[in-house]
């Protein structure tokens, strides 16, 4: 049986500490030779983040070589070095079972050609997706703590600037903001909104004019008026669901 093995570090920190990409190869060329695999490739994404699959050249190659009927395996170190996300997980398990590939992992002894084995993968891909929601929520709250006790969080707003970690309003961009809410409290509209502080000469912190996404920003409770748009991304994801059985 023919096997490729799969491996990824997501930042350069941890290629230099965490589970390197050497320590990976190393345990999937004996768990290989354990359990009577030809490895005949080991591809590599280093130093590169989850991010959108489409970015990970490793990855995209590996979907490359199952199409080409050349492999009968799959393995991975582990389930998330592959990725965190359910869909994207569970996804590659289809996209393998249409080319007849099976997926092994070292850490959690995952073999998708048994029932129990896929069980097993099926749990460790809801275990990862709920990780990965939890740390987003855990990171939202962060942030929202942060800006509640006026932490610097990001890009610093217009009517404040930074001192040390915190802060500061500036006077002068505070009554800019209030004069832009007490419009829009009397119905004007942003692009009346933007053409006003234009007109008046009142400009940005760079001196440029203003535009309406950025007089949008300004105004407490802006509540988008416009129709949701559909997106490539969007659309895809739909056919993706109606193609399922």
């Amino acid at each position: 049986m023919k096997a490729i093995g799969y491996v990824r570090v997501s930042t350069d920190k941890q290629v230099r500490e965490g589970v390197s990409v050497e320590n990976q190869v190393e345990r999937i060329r004996e768990f290989c030779e354990r359990d009577n695999l030809d490895l005949v490739d080991i591809i590599r994404d280093e130093g590169i983040s989850g991010g959108k699959n489409r970015t990970r050249p490793g990855f995209v190659k590996l979907l490359e070589t199952i199409e080409t009927d050349e492999i009968d395996a799959v393995v991975l170190y582990s389930l998330e070095r592959l990725s965190r996300d359910m869909l994207t997980i569970l996804s590659l398990e289809r996209y393998l079972d249409e080319f007849d590939v099976t997926l092994y992992t070292v850490e959690g002894k995952i073999d998708t050609s048994t029932i129990d084995g896929w069980m097993s993968f099926s749990m460790k891909a809801f275990m990862g997706e709920m990780e990965r929601r939890q740390v987003k929520s855990r990171t939202k709250k962060a942030m929202e703590h942060m800006k509640k006790n006026g932490r610097v969080v990001g890009d610093i707003p217009f009517g404040f600037k930074r001192e040390g970690d915190l802060l500061v309003e500036i006077p002068e961009e505070q009554s800019i903001i209030t004069r832009v809410n007490e419009m829009y409290s009397q119905g004007k509209n942003l692009s009346s909104i933007t053409k006003k502080l234009n007109e008046d000469g009142i400009t940005t912190r760079n001196g440029n004019d203003w535009d309406t996404t950025q007089v949008r920003r300004l105004i407490d409770g802006y509540k988008q008026t416009r129709k949701r748009r559909k997106t490539n991304h969007g659309e895809t994801i739909k056919e993706f669901i109606l193609s399922m059985e």
